[in-house]
């Protein structure tokens, strides 16, 4: 009696152990797939397929040539996205062109964020340089950004002739910004002391 008592006390408690795993394993399950579904919405499913077709064809282009490997995702990138539209023409004849772009972007948009923001930084710091140097507030302050457009120009001259055993130009396209900054200062000094009423070459 013992025995039969024993045996349905272990089968009653391998049957719950069983349970558990059951209930443990659908857990997983629904966490899995709230995972899968909060994924789906992050990214849709387009992107993360152009994503993962991109990467054989990134690390074909980077075996061929790592030295521009942004250049190489951008170019695996839009040929995968491409090929996306060329299939969906092919199957639905339709382009599907806004859908493709769109993907083509989000995927993009990491690989130039911060290129982009540091070219608008350049942008907005080369705008107020040459408003404050056209229109400089006082002579101290137009001395002081005429004097700073010289010698940036005058160090790049140097900087060039020390490297230079002929003494000559070897990229003298390289000066022309600092040339044009420095022109822009002076044009404001200009501005600056015809608005002062002051004549150049006359003194009492």
């Amino acid at each position: 009696m013992n025995q039969i008592t024993q045996f349905f006390s272990n089968l009653k408690a391998d049957f719950d152990r069983l349970n558990q795993s059951v209930d443990d394993l659908v857990k997983t399950y629904n966490a899995i797939v709230h995972f899968l579904d909060l994924i789906s919405n992050l990214f849709p499913v387009d992107l993360i397929l152009v994503l993962i077709l991109s990467i054989p064809l990134l690390y074909i282009i980077n075996t061929l040539s790592p030295s521009s490997p942004r250049i190489n995702y951008t170019i695996a990138v839009v040929f995968v996205s491409g090929l996306r539209s060329f299939l969906s023409h092919a199957i639905s004849e339709t382009w599907n062109l806004f859908a493709v772009s769109k993907t083509a972007i989000l995927l993009l948009l990491p690989a130039y964020f911060f290129v982009l923001v540091k070219l608008m930084i350049s942008w907005g710091r080369r705008y107020r340089t040459k408003k404050r140097a056209l229109s400089p507030k006082n002579l101290e302050y137009s001395f002081e950004s005429l004097q700073k457009a010289y010698h940036t120009l005058s160090a790049e001259i140097y900087s060039d002739l020390s490297k230079n055993e002929t003494k000559s130009f070897v990229d003298g396209e390289r000066f022309l910004p600092k040339i044009k900054d420095l022109e822009e200062s002076i044009a404001g000094l200009k501005t600056l002391i015809q608005k002062s009423g002051i004549q150049p070459g006359h003194s009492e």
